[in-house]
C-alpha cells in the first residue's frame, strides 16, 4: 500500500480540502548563529492542529451512502474528525480516553461527535473504534495509519516548500506517523536533499526503536505530558514510508518541550501544546543551517501553558 502515496496523491488532496482548512503561515526566527528556523505554524488551523488536513482527505472522499464515520483519537484526531463530519454532514462517533484533555474532550462535543471514553492505553480505543465500525456500519477514519490521511498531512509540506526556497533538515513530531509519511513523501519528491527527522518523547521513542531494529517496536503505555505522540507502535502502513524516508529519530524530554513552549510564549507569540512544541525544542537543541519545523499543534492544557509561561518570564 506504501507505493499508493506519492507526489499525485498529494497534490489531489490539497484540491480536496483547500475550501476547509487554513495555509497556515510561515514564520522565521534566528535563535542563534547559525540557525535559521522555518516554523510551519498548524497550530493556527481551525481546530488547533495538523489533523485537520488527514480527515478531511480521507473523509472527502467518502460516498453519499456513507453511514457516518468512527475515529479514535486523545484529542486532535478527534476534533479534526467532528469538525470535518459536522461540515460534511456525517455522524461522528469518537472513541477517547479517559485522560483525555478536557478541553480537547468539549471541542469534539462541541462539533456534535458522540464520544466513547475507554482507558488511556491506545490499543484499547483502538479495538473499541473498530467494534463500533463493525456493529454500526460506520467507515473508519484512522488517525495515521491510512495513505489518504497521510496525503492530507502532507499537503503541510507541499506549502512549506512553496514559502521557503531551501533547507537542509526537516523537524516533525512521530507518533503513529501519518504526519511525517506524507511530509516526507512531498518533501523527498520535491527536495530529495533535505534530512528528515522524527522527533518523540523519551518515553514514546517506538520510532527510534524500530528504526535501530529495522522492524516495528512496540513499547509500553507512554507517560509523556504530550499526550498526542502516546502510540506505542508506529502504524504497519506508515512503518514502511518512514523507513525508506526518515534519517534518524531524536528524543526530547517533557523539559524541552516545555522550554520550547516557553520560546513560542516568548519570541513567536504562540500558544503551543507539548506535541506541537517537540519538533521545535528537537530543533533549538541541535539545528543547524535552514531548518523547517512543523508546530504541530495548539490545543494545550491550561496548566502546561502556565508552566511554560513561568519558563518563559
Amino acid at each position: 500500500m506504501a507505493a499508493d502515496l506519492d507526489l499525485a496523491l498529494i497534490r489531489a488532496a490539497r484540491r480536496r480540502i483547500a475550501p476547509h482548512v487554513l495555509r497556515t503561515p510561515v514564520l522565521r526566527c534566528a535563535p542563534r548563529a547559525g540557525l535559521e528556523l522555518y516554523l510551519k505554524a498548524e497550530s493556527l488551523q481551525p481546530t488547533g492542529a495538523f489533523k485537520l488536513r488527514g480527515a478531511f482527505s480521507l473523509m472527502t472522499t467518502l460516498p453519499r451512502s456513507c453511514r457516518g464515520v468512527v475515529a479514535h483519537s486523545s484529542g486532535n484526531h478527534a476534533q479534526a474528525v467532528a469538525r470535518a463530519a459536522r461540515v460534511l454532514g456525517l455522524r461522528a462517533v469518537i472513541v477517547m480516553p479517559d485522560d483525555a484533555p478536557a478541553l480537547k474532550r468539549a471541542r469534539t462535543a462541541a462539533d456534535g461527535a458522540e464520544i466513547v471514553t475507554v482507558g488511556s492505553d491506545s490499543d484499547l480505543r483502538a479495538r473499541r473504534a473498530a467494534e463500533i465500525a463493525a456493529a454500526e456500519g460506520l467507515e473508519p477514519v484512522p488517525p495515521f495509519d491510512h495513505p489518504l490521511v497521510a496525503a492530507g498531512q502532507g499537503t503541510s509540506a507541499l506549502e512549506l516548500l512553496e514559502d521557503v526556497e531551501s533547507l537542509d533538515a526537516f523537524y516533525a513530531p512521530v507518533s503513529g506517523g501519518g504526519l511525517m509519511a506524507g511530509c516526507a513523501v512531498a518533501l523527498h519528491a520535491l527536495a530529495p536533499g533535505i534530512e528528515l527527522v522524527a522527533v518523540e518523547p523519551d518515553d514514546a521513542n517506538d520510532t527510534a526503536l524500530s528504526l535501530a531494529a529495522g522492524e516495528r517496536i512496540k513499547i509500553p503505555p507512554p507517560r509523556t505530558i504530550a499526550d498526542g505522540l502516546r502510540v506505542r507502535t508506529p502504524g504497519e502502513w506508515t512503518w514502511t514510508v518512514l523507513q525508506r524516508h526518515v534519517a534518524r529519530a531524536l528524543l526530547v524530554s517533557d523539559d524541552e518541550m516545555l522550554d520550547a513552549m516557553a520560546f513560542a510564549l516568548r519570541e513567536l507569540r504562540l500558544v503551543l501544546e507539548p506535541s506541537g512544541a517537540a519538533a521545535l525544542a528537537a530543533a533549538l537543541r541541535e539545528g543547524r543551517g535552514r531548518c523547517g519545523v512543523l508546530l504541530s499543534g495548539g490545543n494545550a492544557d491550561p496548566a502546561l501553558v502556565a508552566q511554560a509561561l513561568r519558563r518563559a518570564e
